[in-house]
């Protein structure tokens, strides 16, 4: 396999932990609920007004139990699909992947048998091979033949927006690190366990304010996904007083000239920092062109898999002057936040190292976890999406917390800024639980 490819395997993984995307608010970290559960059927679910299932909070529950309510959930078990890209434009570390998926459960399952009522969670799998269509067919595999109770995207916006749509037809919950807004903000069971992209725009914004930077490039990915968070920055920006100089728009397939194009463009201009929001691989491509031109901006922006460590461990020194935001923090601040993790992986983790690929997945099975305990003893659909909407946070410790209501899914409420270390080849946490703006 060629460095190029061996990159992009190694990056997609980390947004399978984050989840999906839109929000406000802010918050901070902290533990969990108390442990819950019942005894369930198996089938899909169904939501429609109602008054029952509800956790906490005043106003009535938006979701009625179907007659699919409990699929995926027995006296023994819950299962959990998961689908995300390891084959495609844009793979997924299958192995890293595979060891990290259910580490959390495997400690839970350990240290407190008693937890979720005494079920297992089992986790399914399937490769949506960076294809929309793809996606709902694999997430309707592991609904209707798997039984999941629920189901978690990973990496590829498209992708998540895709399988959003096919769970919210069907009365299934689905979380995601937050991605776009585009096409997800209407759906009844969607779940963005951090900040959008567009959420992300003014902390981006300020943090170049702070650091006395004022031309800034605009370099996007060309989907339409990212549409929301290129208007949202452009306004940040020039909220933050900034100077965008140049905009630009780049193939999510950039051949190394496109590239190299673009990195001139940004360069003639002078931009001093670039806000970017492509694929890691074009990153890598970016980064490599500009140092080849001797042009060193600071790269910068929303993201979870261009701030893995793998990036610098590939793109170093190159991808020396990266910052990015991230739902998790990363490995050399884990240890105070939540010190069950790294043991847990070397207990579980079949003698592999401890990565911030497995410490996203570790954070956010832990989020799914909370959204279980705050409802209850009544484990299903409905009771858990009328118990997340009752305002109540889900703290993991590890992602800032999330807050839900009836109309608003989208619960980020801050991210942590990663900034490159080539010395190490690992991104340090310059700041943890920074706080994104309220609406209020």
């Amino acid at each position: 396999m060629s460095q190029r490819s061996r990159v992009v395997v190694a990056l997609v993984a980390v947004s399978l932990l984050g989840m999906a995307a839109c929000g406000q608010k802010s918050g901070v970290a902290g533990t969990e609920v108390s442990t819950g559960g019942a005894t369930g059927e198996t089938g899909g679910g169904e939501q429609a007004g109602g008054d029952s299932g509800r956790g906490t909070g005043a106003e009535p529950a938006q979701h009625e139990p179907g007659p699919n309510n409990t699929s995926g959930v027995t006296d023994s078990e819950i299962i959990i699909g998961v689908h995300a890209p390891v084959t495609g434009a844009s793979p997924l570390p299958q192995r890293t992947f595979d060891i990290g998926k259910d580490i959390y459960w495997r400690f839970l399952a350990e240290t407190d048998p008693t937890a979720l009522g005494g079920r297992r969670v089992r986790v399914v799998f399937r490769d949506d091979e960076f294809n929309p269509r793809r996606a709902v067919q694999v997430c309707r595999e592991m609904v209707e033949n798997e039984n999941a109770f629920l189901l978690v995207g990973g990496g590829g916006a498209d992708q998540i927006t895709a399988c959003a749509k096919y769970a919210s037809d069907n009365g299934v919950p689905y979380f995601s690190a937050g991605v776009n807004e585009e096409g997800l903000t209407d759906l009844d069971t969607y779940y963005a366990l951090s900040l959008t992209y567009a959420q992300q725009a003014p902390l981006i914004a300020q943090r170049l304010k702070d650091e006395g930077l004022e031309k800034v490039g605009v370099l996007i990915q060309d989907t339409p996904s990212f549409g929301d968070y290129h208007d949202a920055f452009v306004q940040a920006a020039e909220d933050a007083g900034l100077d965008v100089v140049a905009d630009e728009s780049i193939n999510k397939t950039a051949s190394e000239a496109e590239a190299l194009a673009s990195i001139q463009k940004l360069k003639d201009a002078d931009a001093e920092a670039v806000s970017l929001i492509t694929s890691p691989v074009v990153y890598l491509g970016l980064a490599n062109g500009a140092r080849n031109q001797d042009y060193q901006p600071l790269f910068i922006g929303p993201g979870i898999t261009s701030g893995l460590n793998q990036v610098l461990q590939f793109g170093c020194p190159a991808t020396g002057n990266g910052e990015f935001f991230s739902p998790f923090p990363e490995l050399d601040v884990i240890g105070q936040l939540d010190p069950d993790y790294v043991p847990a992986y070397e207990q579980f983790g079949g003698g592999a190292t401890p990565d911030d690929i497995g410490l996203a997945l570790w954070g956010l099975n832990k989020g799914i976890r909370a959204a279980f305990d705050l409802a209850g003893e009544n484990l299903g659909r409905a009771e858990v999406m009328n118990a997340i909407e009752s305002g109540e946070a889900i703290d993991t410790g590890v992602y800032p917390a999330a807050v839900y209501t009836p109309d608003d899914h989208f619960g980020g409420t801050g991210a942590h800024l990663l900034k490159a270390d080539c010395g190490t080849q690992q991104y340090r946490t310059e700041e943890q639980f920074v706080e994104a703006a309220t609406d209020e």
